[in-house]
């Protein structure tokens, strides 16, 4: 079946950050882009052998201020990420409708939203490692030194986000399993893809702490990458990636795939310095730390 689309199903760069980051600053147009970036909102589907249905939402950025007394919620989406999640400073940058499901006849298996994947940030203990960018952090941000309660929290947004399961998804070890990345690797016609962010931070312009999501669906497989990339510039890198892979061939499971790699900047060698923007290639050279593959099966 083919995918369906409200618009062409070529998206624009995951961020437009300068754009976005100009109007954010100002409360009066505030208002302008969340109206503008409103009739945005993309909402795609794509049928995978008449089971398996995958759906991407792309929408607008979260508000900078709260618009709870005009609204008839009990509490806007920057109330509830404020409060609910209980960290002292939200990232820049956060798609709080954002997301990319998979559904099996109808029932949730797997989504991927930037609400519950900041869940997973620690919000009482500084990142493992210390370093000079958590004080000109805090200096970047007066309003957070201003609030009531200072509490440490770890600013570079780590989450070790694995994607929020349906009711009921049952999820066994992997042990005898693993992606097919022969088959990923041939050039099989692409027939849905998709790209979006969750959420984004610049850490004081100290580097870059980025959550998005690929998918990409061919006729007899189809991949999903949700990655953690953070930059701590003349620090570390980190990138956390959890991948998603099945096959028409089965239709009991899917294999969920996670990785930690990360080095500190003082063991990176030139080539692997030359791909430090890039998280893509620059997740061939970093060492792995940790890994966890599981079975999740669709009902």
């Amino acid at each position: 079946m083919q995918s369906t689309s409200s618009e062409d199903t070529k998206f624009p760069p995951i961020l437009n950050s300068d754009l976005i980051k100009k109007h954010q600053k100002t409360n009066l147009n505030n208002q302008v882009l969340i109206t503008a970036l409103g009739k945005n909102r993309k909402e795609e589907r794509h049928l995978f052998h008449n089971c398996i249905e995958f759906v991407s939402i792309q929408d607008h950025i979260l508000e900078s201020v709260c618009r709870h007394e005009n609204i008839k919620e009990d509490e806007c989406q920057v109330c509830r990420f404020e409060k609910q999640l209980g960290l002292p400073h939200l990232p820049e940058m956060i798609f709080p409708f954002n997301k990319i499901a998979i559904y099996c006849n109808g029932n949730l298996v797997i989504e991927f939203n930037a609400f519950d994947a900041l869940k997973e940030v620690n919000k009482e203990q500084l990142p493992d490692f210390k370093v000079g960018p958590s004080t000109v952090w805090q200096n970047a941000r007066p309003e957070t030194l201003s609030r009531e309660f200072q509490k440490p929290f770890d600013w570079t947004y780590t989450s070790n986000y694995k994607g929020t399961l349906g009711k009921n998804i049952k999820i066994d070890k992997g042990n005898n399993v693993k992606i097919n990345y022969e088959k990923l690797k041939r050039k099989d016609p692409i027939q849905f893809y998709s790209q979006i962010a969750l959420y984004e931070d610049e850490l004081a312009d100290n580097g870059c702490a980025q959550m998005m999501i690929r998918i990409r669906i061919m006729p007899d497989t189809f991949f999903v990458l949700c990655r953690f990339y953070l930059r701590v510039d003349h620090v570390m890198v980190r990138i956390l990636d959890t991948r998603l892979y099945g096959e028409k061939e089965n239709n009991l499971y899917l294999i969920r795939e996670w990785t930690k790699k990360e080095e500190n900047y003082s063991k990176l060698n030139k080539e692997c310095l030359n791909y430090i923007l890039d998280p893509t290639e620059l997740f061939n050279y970093l060492p792995l730390i940790e890994s966890e593959t599981t079975k999740i099966f669709y009902k």
